[in-house]
């Protein structure tokens, strides 16, 4: 039984002396009550902790901490210096697997916010999965989680309640180690799911779909991510998750998605069978926990959610299946028609198989709506300007060549010096390709490009 009267607080700490610096959690107040007066607390380090309740003079309401139970993790936990108690990389995850903000996930920077890491306790045993929140037809920024069903397949009504939600769990930089570890909400509602494990296998697609009970903060920035239920394989994407509960990767397919079963004695087809790719940072795979994680394709619609496969670090081409999206949405799952996931995606029956993402926008009158969002898309315009501009050579003699990527029309070229005094400009119809910067000497300048389009990127460039 859990209720913090307001203006009371909690925290977690590690005890005085166990680390070099005290671990804390909190302090937490009523912003984590919740209907069901159920909440866990996150995870702390070590073999204790102290649990501190404060409540100061003149509030009358009483507090209700009864301790229900504690969870012992024995794997997977790994935190940062000074708390770390092995040399584990990271959050215990593969050495291959890539930061979502590492360069391949520059394009993603929409639907990353749509991935969460769940926390699932089920009965006497703890487990975690990946989850993403998704956009519906009403688009009325209805709180839904979508996941893959092998993930809670066990769960009673308690635990549904005390099930954590965890967003922005992400490195700040690529290969970085400091991360925003505190955004969760506890308890979710199941809605529908594919009933498809007779036996502890999965005869169907594997999917979950749930509503998040407490509001998501709006600093939180919560995407609610598109889909494709059309049955569209795709042709390239990305799958954004969190390997044994670490922070957020992604990894990376180039060639179409084929058609697969999770049980190779069956000819379902309720499956996506993916092939990962090797990018510039390494070769993104997937492991326990990534469950349940969102596949997107180019035009970065949800396709798929994991069921599993056999590729990680020392295997990165071996096949990972993703039940589809299609599937999930009117196919021939064990469940009735009101259960399937159409139903609930689509609520108001436009018919709608396929649509977009969207952050939570408001009108003038206060209004909250998850109507398409052009800036996620203006971004990735943008970054496909951004990255196929070619300046070169960089260092230059002074002659450097300027190339634009299909698609783009140049409008004006500028260049400036290191202090950025402008030194010359050239309107796009003049200009042939190549800029002359030997005529002020050696040293940094400074090339602005923009588009027709209105867009625009500065690069640095060398004269020696």
């Amino acid at each position: 039984d859990f209720h913090l009267p307001v203006g009371s607080e909690l925290r977690f700490e590690t005890p005085e002396g166990a680390y070099d610096k005290t671990w804390v959690e909190g302090p937490l107040g009523a912003f984590e009550n919740n209907d069901a007066r159920q909440w866990c607390n996150n995870e702390v380090p070590g073999e204790s902790l102290w649990m501190i309740y404060e409540c100061p003079l003149g509030v009358t309401e009483q507090a209700a901490l009864d301790i229900y139970g504690l969870g012992y993790f024995a794997r997977h936990q790994n935190f940062p210096t000074p708390w770390q108690h092995n040399n584990v990389r990271g959050g215990g995850s593969g050495e291959c697997q890539i930061d979502v903000n590492c360069p391949e996930g520059d394009s993603w920077e929409c639907e990353k916010d749509a991935v969460v890491k769940l926390r699932i306790t089920s009965g006497n045993f703890i487990g975690v999965c990946t989850g993403s929140m998704v956009n519906n037809t009403a688009r009325d920024c209805r709180q839904l989680m979508l996941s893959a069903f092998h993930c809670v397949n066990d769960l009673d009504a308690d635990d549904w309640n005390v099930f954590k939600v965890q967003y922005n769990y992400e490195y700040f930089d690529c290969g970085g180690t400091s991360s925003i570890n505190s955004r969760t909400r506890t308890g979710v509602t199941p809605l529908t799911d594919s009933n498809d494990m007779p036996g502890g296998n999965n005869t169907g697609s594997d999917f979950v779909l749930c509503e998040v009970n407490q509001p998501i903060p709006d600093d939180w920035q919560p995407y609610y991510a598109g889909w494709d239920a059309s049955g569209y394989n795709g042709a390239s994407g990305v799958s954004i998750h969190h390997p044994n509960g670490d922070r957020k990767k992604i990894s990376t397919y180039t060639w179409p998605l084929t058609r697969g079963s999770w049980l190779p004695w069956t000819s379902t087809n309720a499956h996506w069978r993916v092939i990962w790719s090797a990018t510039e940072t390494d070769h993104g795979v997937t492991e326990g926990g990534s469950s349940g994680s969102p596949i997107f394709e180019e035009n970065h619609r949800v396709i798929g959610t994991l069921t599993g496969g056999g590729s990680f670090c020392n295997a990165p081409t071996q096949a990972d299946l993703y039940g589809k999206m299609s599937y999930h949405w009117d196919g021939p799952n064990p469940i009735p028609t009101s259960a399937k996931l159409k139903a609930y995606l689509d609520p108001i029956g436009t018919g709608e198989e396929f649509m977009d993402g969207s952050y939570v926008q408001m009108d003038e009158e206060g209004n909250l709506s998850c109507d398409v969002y052009t800036a996620c898309a203006a971004t990735q315009v943008e970054e496909q300007f951004a990255a196929g501009l070619s300046v070169s050579p960089n260092p230059s003699k002074g002659l450097v060549r300027i190339a634009l990527p299909s698609g783009f029309e140049l409008a004006k070229l500028q260049w400036f010096d290191s202090m950025g005094r402008a030194l010359g400009e050239s309107e796009g119809a003049n200009f042939s390709g190549d800029l002359d910067l030997s005529a002020w000497g050696s040293g940094v300048r400074y090339v602005t490009v923009t588009t027709k389009d209105g867009w625009s990127t500065t690069r640095r460039v060398v004269v020696q």
